[in-house]
């Protein structure tokens, strides 16, 4: 994606393309939905709901591997030194926020059809990460001083939603179905989140010859 697509000006038009794109998912499903039983009438939603719910989080995680992969090429220490890949990063981990809101909604939606609770007790973890997605491209946007907390923050933040992305992968894959295509996106969101990491012991490398720390 060029450069100046992911410029904070941009931004409205980059929602207005992400609501578009779930806006099409959805009735993707309820069309490929009506090819299935041969009459519009006579689909129910929680197959619907279901596609939606399964591909918008496609979506979160296209959109995941790209936080990744620019945090990994470049370091969060010079991305935040750098006005232009500081907004980039800001703008892809806030289109993440709004595509995964939807995509909690076709969740909550395809539960609800099924006669399913969706409970927090039994899905801690995932309530807490849904909050730290709310909550984090507001605290970014709302940063003017970047320093260790921050860059601890983030880092925590993109491992964890990787982690659950994976997680989520993983339970697809079961005995009789490998589900290649998940196993697939386990092995490449891993070998992201690697670079990321590598990118973490660079940042650090690079504070100590700073602070002129001898390399051992």
């Amino acid at each position: 994606m060029p450069t100046i697509m992911l410029q904070k000006c941009r931004l409205p038009h980059l929602i207005a393309a992400v609501l578009c794109l779930e806006v099409a998912i959805y009735l993707w499903a309820v069309w490929t939905s009506t090819l299935d039983s041969g009459n519009f009438f006579a689909i129910t939603p929680e197959f619907i709901f279901d596609k939606c719910a399964r591909n918008s989080g496609r979506v979160s995680s296209g959109i995941n591997l790209l936080i990744l992969l620019l945090v990994g090429h470049k370091g969060l220490s010079a991305i935040f030194r750098n006005g232009s890949s500081r907004k980039e990063l800001l703008v892809l981990i806030t289109l993440f926020s709004i595509n995964h809101l939807i995509h909690l909604f076709f969740v909550i939606q395809n539960f609800a059809h099924h006669g399913m609770v969706l409970s927090i007790a039994e899905n801690l973890h995932g309530f807490l990460t849904f909050l730290l997605i709310v909550t984090v491209p507001v605290v970014l946007w709302m940063s003017h001083e970047f320093g260790p907390a921050l860059y601890v923050l983030i880092i925590f933040h993109l491992l964890n939603i990787s982690y659950f992305i994976m997680e989520t992968f993983l339970s697809k894959v079961k005995p009789g179905k490998p589900a290649y295509h998940n196993q697939l996106g386990i092995a490449v969101t891993l070998l992201a989140c690697i670079y990321v990491m590598h990118s973490v012991v660079r940042d650090y490398k690079t504070h100590l010859r700073a602070i002129g720390v001898p390399r051992r």
